[in-house]
């Protein structure tokens, strides 16, 4: 696991140095002292920090034996050129689990972390992320009142289209590369999984 999670950092912090970089060389030329030149100048700034971010979400399918799940994860992200986007993403699902030996369990699950989207290709996205989610405990103990906690590392890809310069869709299969056995029907990461995605 802890290979896999050096490979997520490594990957977000490519990106995050990058765009460092084009910040520098888009300031170190900025020496004016004048007031109105600097006012118009930070207008400029702002309105291209917005034209970088990205707002969307996920929907996402969970299947198993006897469970369904049904999640949404509401995103903000940087537009850090045609090829990199980063950012937050939140949870928040619905789970039902049915079985002949125990009573019929549903509950919710929320949390949240960091996420990356990649596009090599115009038609193809390659997305990873890494999630702190907190969910009840039932299927090791029915009775315990205490959430729990788990940290799913997602990667996988799939079909990208570009709507307008701004909005987007991904349809996606992912693979959860840190599940806790035995607890598989708490959350909606059971492997494997299915997203759509929207940006704009």
């Amino acid at each position: 696991m802890k290979k896999y999670t050096l490979l997520l950092i490594a990957f977000l912090m490519c990106a995050f140095v990058g765009n460092g970089y084009a910040q520098f060389r888009d300031f170190e030329d900025d020496n004016g002292s004048n007031n109105q030149n600097n006012n118009r100048r930070n207008n400029q700034q702002r309105y291209r920090l917005m034209d970088h971010l990205r707002f969307g979400g996920d929907f996402g399918l969970g299947f198993a034996t006897g469970a369904f799940s049904v999640q949404f994860c509401p995103q903000v992200g940087y537009y850090f050129n045609q090829y990199i986007t980063a950012g937050l993403i939140g949870t928040y699902e619905y789970y039902k689990y049915n079985s002949s030996s125990y009573n019929s369990i549903s509950s919710s699950v929320y949390g949240g972390g960091i996420y990356a989207d990649s596009h090599p290709l115009d038609f193809l996205v390659i997305h990873a992320e890494a999630q702190v989610i907190c969910y009840d405990n039932y299927w090791a103990n029915y009775n315990d009142p205490e959430k729990k906690v788990d940290i799913p590392i997602l990667i996988g890809g799939g079909y990208h289209k570009q709507l307008t310069d701004r909005a987007s869709v991904n349809m996606m299969l992912l693979w959860n590369l840190n599940t806790t056995k035995g607890l598989e029907h708490n959350t909606s990461f059971s492997n494997p999984i299915i997203r759509i995605n929207v940006t704009f």
